[in-house]
């Protein structure tokens, strides 16, 4: 009875032709949110963003924050062009913001010291707030929300599923061949081998795999490609789903967690994107970790750590039970943005557009 997405997949529609496509697609299926996420550190939960919410924090935490910032104010120090992540926090929000929050949250996301990542990545993400809003959000309880996703869309029924389920309602039969797996391309002939196909002869080819995964199945590669492919870093989201059987675990939508105590980088909850996502009188999370692609994972003791996590600050209670759950390792989840990233990238693309080839979306565009 329990309907699990591989972690949260929330439709923030910014761009005007993408909204009308999936508004089209979606009609009486798509109900709007406005956003309830929090962070959860020293005891206590704090509204997101933590840079223009630290209200509730103890006082010397708040000091610390409100001081850092206002130093990043009114004495500024310049990023120079090419700066590293934890110089870019260091300048934007100050010390206090950055030692409190920007740097343990980011380090156990990104498992590497922030100086090795860029700040290309960031855009959206990481908003900075103004003066007003960083004093205001430090002695009251700020409601306005910041960011890009201050708002978000969701199925009423059927999970993120039904999005890519709409689209391919609208093929023609035989236009669009699924479930197909590409084991094999040939850049120089210009040919794909494809499981229960064959071989297929194209003039251009779109890529939207892991840019990574892609090259391992392409043939032949310059050397300076072969390099640049080494170079690509990308991290690998544990994700574990579980039901309770209690209706209203939490109010929230998503919760952040900086701390290293817990294992995990972020919880959601399925039921507060749509009820009907769970049987009645039970509740749905997904659980978020983050780990390098090659490390070797034991799952039940994770697994263990997790919901001794999740009991110890507050969100499962003795008493509940686990009545449903599901691992979805999620082997791709975030591209590295270090300074090997935009080099290496410019290198396998111009070679791959000289073959006919584009690779695009969030993993064959690398971001």
């Amino acid at each position: 009875g329990f309907l699990f997405d591989h972690t949260g997949h929330l439709l923030h529609l910014h761009d005007s032709d993408g909204k009308k496509l999936i508004l089209g697609l979606l009609r009486g299926n798509l109900a709007e949110h406005r956003r309830n996420s929090w962070i959860f550190s020293k005891g206590v939960f704090t509204r997101y963003p933590f840079q223009a919410n630290t209200f509730g924090l103890p006082q010397s935490a708040v000091v610390d924050c409100l001081a850092g910032f206002l130093e990043t104010v009114h004495r500024p120090k310049p990023l120079g062009p090419s700066p590293d992540f934890k110089t870019f926090c260091l300048r934007h929000f100050g010390e206090g913001i950055t030692r409190h929050f920007m740097a343990p949250y980011n380090e156990k996301l990104w498992l590497r010291p922030l100086q090795e990542l860029t700040t290309e990545w960031q855009g959206r993400f990481v908003p900075k707030p103004t003066v007003s809003e960083v004093v205001y959000g430090a002695f009251s309880d700020q409601r306005a929300r910041v960011g890009y996703n201050a708002s978000f869309r969701y199925p009423v029924k059927g999970g993120i599923q039904v999005l890519p389920d709409a689209l391919a309602a609208r093929l023609k039969p035989g236009q669009v061949r699924r479930q197909a797996q590409v084991l094999a391309v040939d850049l120089a002939e210009k040919t794909a081998l494809v499981g229960g196909v064959g071989e297929i002869r194209y003039e251009r080819l779109v890529n939207t795999l892991p840019l990574a995964d892609f090259l391992d199945l392409a043939l032949p590669l310059p050397a300076a490609v072969r390099e640049a492919r080494k170079k690509l870093r990308f991290n690998t989201v544990y994700n574990l789903n579980i039901g309770i059987n209690r209706t209203n675990i939490s109010d929230k939508h998503w919760i952040y967690f900086p701390e290293k105590k817990y294992p995990f980088y972020r919880a959601g909850f399925l039921t507060n994107f749509s009820k009907q996502l769970a049987p009645l009188g039970a509740s749905s999370m997904y659980i978020e970790v983050a780990r390098r692609p090659d490390e070797r994972i034991d799952l039940p003791a994770l697994e263990r750590s997790i919901l001794d996590g999740l009991r110890s600050c507050g969100l499962l209670r003795a008493s509940d039970k686990i009545v449903s759950k599901l691992w979805i390792p999620i082997r791709c989840g975030y591209v590295v943005y270090d300074f090997n990233r935009t080099p290496a990238v410019n290198t396998i693309f111009a070679h791959l557009a000289q073959r006919g080839v584009d690779s695009i979306g969030r993993y064959g565009g690398w971001k």
